[in-house]
């Protein structure tokens, strides 16, 4: 893939991709100024958030060129997130309030399918119709990975992904990560090999900081550690996730983990940072890129 990008395969690129646009409006206020700083090169929207809804409908989101889905179906614990599909309930995926449910193992359980289809073909829709041209999709919460059962809506997935000539955030070195066992590592190779077949290009790695540390998150230590990820990058492509927001209280009540997210916020505008790409000869890229080569192809 370095290749068709116009590199040398022993070259390290980066992705810096803000997950979560539209969870609040601070966190959308803080992703469109590190865009237009340059300090990120993608973010994933929430389509079913209040936020990311009324940024798009407000014209405030539309313009973004660097916008990939953020393929949504649980809620947060402190407020519930309803589906986008309207033309029916989607009873497998809502609650008594039409929310979607909080527990990850118990959407893998219990979700049927074809909704899950339903709803997630209605959320790239939705971002399509009020301007945005998708760059990617990938998974709030991990909720199609099947990491806390086995169960999984990959497949769902790489059909939306073919059907709209996407990229997907599938690293084919999670088959190398030690969280996942053994029939997971098994399933996630025989996705990797259903993409590819498909023509569906994936990125070779992810990275991220260490999340919901809450009272004990300090920028210096949290910068530290973002320096040695940096430093440590492998060759061909890798995302690095970060979950950046202005402090507000809105993200205080949707989230504990509000801390960590303000702290990347700076980070991803701090000098040093900013100067350890160009010492590191670190390549950045974004999933538009990605996405251009796939629809080239």
């Amino acid at each position: 893939m370095n290749a068709k990008l116009g590199f040398e395969e022993s070259d390290r690129l980066l992705i810096i991709n803000a997950d979560d646009c539209g969870l609040t409006e601070g966190t959308n206020e803080a992703i469109l100024a590190l865009l237009q700083q340059g300090a990120i090169t993608s973010t994933s929207i929430m389509i079913p958030c209040p936020a990311a809804r009324e940024g798009l409908d407000r014209g405030v989101l539309h313009t973004v060129k660097q916008a990939g889905i953020h393929l949504t179906l649980s809620s947060a614990e402190n407020q519930g997130y309803k589906p986008v599909y309207q033309e029916d309930t989607l009873h497998s995926l809502v609650n008594a309030d039409h929310a979607f449910f909080t527990d990850i193992a118990y959407i893998e359980s219990h979700a049927d399918p074809d909704e899950v289809r339903l709803e997630l073909h209605a959320q790239i829709e939705y971002a399509i119709s009020r301007g945005i041209d998708p760059t990617h999709l990938d998974s709030h919460a991990g909720s199609i990975m099947g990491l806390h059962t086995g169960r999984d809506f990959l497949e769902v997935a790489l059909d939306l992904c073919q059907a709209f000539q996407l990229p997907f955030n599938l690293p084919r070195r999670i088959l190398l990560q030690p969280f996942i066992n053994q029939q997971q590592r098994e399933r996630f190779a025989e996705v990797i090999s259903s993409a590819e077949q498909r023509g569906i290009v994936l990125i070779d790695d992810m990275i991220s900081l260490p999340y919901c540390l809450s009272s004990h998150a300090e920028y210096d230590t949290v910068k530290a550690e973002l320096v040695t990820m940096i430093q440590n990058l492998k060759p061909g492509i890798t995302q690095l996730t970060v979950h950046p927001s202005i402090m507000t209280e809105e993200l205080k009540r949707l989230t504990p983990c509000y801390l960590e997210r303000e702290i990347e916020f700076r980070l991803l505008g701090d000098f040093d940072i900013r100067q350890l790409f160009k010492q590191e000869d670190i390549k950045l890229v974004s999933w538009k890129d990605v996405r251009d080569v796939q629809r080239s192809a």
